[in-house]
């Protein structure tokens, strides 16, 4: 018997005009959503370490090199959190730390273990007339809960355009453009070097969609430096590549030779630059799972996969793939599911929460 699922409902928020108008119109609009997530991520700060939050936040930037590495690289992005910062009435460093210290680069600065995700990322090669198709299903802590937002993005004097995945007050964790270019993300923090030197992975997904296509994608991905060691699918109407990155190494993953269906979850498979001992990682009790269970999945090439298929397989409990809220402390749930038709134009489904409970909602340029 089919299970009804709940609507989605996801908030979609337009962003246009320069970075720093953008930035305006995101502070404006989600103000009290902003200061909610301001004081969630301090209650945790504190409550994991037992410290003062701004004198952590104070510790965090004066012992890392990301602010002139953001300068370095995607300037606009710092203009961008710059008028966050105004239209909400914080200062610049409260919104800044936001992109760091509540995600990847705080998690594994501070507490020395992996995030608490556990995503699980897959992709189909075009078949026939079907397009490529790439997939994810985001876990996040509950932290970010009932603060989810679709960001669309309007380049200013620019026929780009971007449906980027985020929460208030934060630039974006995986998405797609209308070129059309797809990021997902995996965390493998646990297992790979990180680098207080490197582009945060916030700013890393921003700057590949504003790419034209799939080549300078990669080309970016491959000519910074990284501070959160991750796996990234980047897709195109060309095919799809999954790049393993970490502080002083990236390799490219493929399943088998010619392979036209890739999947990655929390481990890396061939990037080797390894924190010795590896940290204790949430996300690595299951990865191995959910790797198995999204490979026989895959796999068999004369099994057609379809949107329907993909949005079965990120509804699974195999591993678990699609994994539910538990209501504990620091504990993770699938924030949001996504999969990226990448026609052209592409389209985008996306959910609010575990795939298995609620519908998929579908978005067009």
């Amino acid at each position: 018997m089919e299970i009804m699922k709940l609507s989605s409902k996801i908030k979609v928020l337009t962003l246009e005009g320069s970075p720093k108008e953008r930035g305006h119109i995101h502070g404006e609009t989600l103000k009290p959503m902003i200061l909610e997530i301001l004081e969630r991520y301090k209650y945790q700060l504190r409550l994991n370490l037992q410290k003062n939050p701004d004198a952590l936040i104070d510790l965090f930037l004066s012992n890392t090199n990301f602010l002139s590495t953001v300068k370095k690289w995607t300037p606009h992005l710092l203009e961008e959190i710059e008028g966050i910062a105004e239209s909400v009435g914080v200062d610049f460093k409260e919104i800044f730390a936001l992109q760091l210290v509540a995600h990847d680069e705080g998690w594994w600065f501070f507490r020395r273990s992996a995030t608490p995700e556990k995503c699980s990322s897959l992709g189909c090669f075009r078949e026939g007339n079907q397009p490529s198709l790439l997939a994810q299903n985001l876990d996040l802590p509950n932290l970010f809960e009932g603060l989810e937002v679709l960001l669309h993005i309007k380049y200013e004097d620019s026929s780009l355009e971007a449906f980027i995945l985020s929460h208030a007050g934060f630039l974006g964790e995986f998405g797609l453009n209308n070129q059309p270019v797809g990021i997902c993300c995996n965390s493998l923090s646990g297992y790979l070097n990180n680098s207080t030197n490197g582009l945060p992975f916030t700013f890393i997904i921003r700057s590949v969609l504003e790419q034209p296509n799939l080549e300078k994608a990669v080309d970016l991905i491959n000519n910074i430096q990284h501070a959160s060691a991750q796996s990234y699918l980047i897709g195109g109407s060309e095919g799809i590549i999954c790049l393993e990155c970490s502080a002083n190494k990236i390799e490219q993953f493929e399943p088998n030779e010619d392979a036209h269906r890739i999947y990655h979850t929390n481990h890396p498979l061939k990037n080797d630059d390894l924190i010795t001992p590896a940290l204790n990682s949430t996300g690595g009790i299951t990865t191995f799972d959910r790797f198995n269970y999204l490979e026989t999945r895959l796999q068999d090439s004369s099994k057609k996969i379809t949107v329907d298929t993909l949005k079965n397989i990120l509804s699974s409990h195999f591993g678990p793939v699609c994994v539910h809220h538990i209501n504990q402390p620091n504990s993770g749930y699938t924030f949001s599911s996504a999969i990226y038709s990448l026609s052209t134009p592409p389209t985008l489904y996306i959910t609010v929460g575990p795939p298995c409970l609620t519908e998929y909602e579908q978005f067009e340029f």
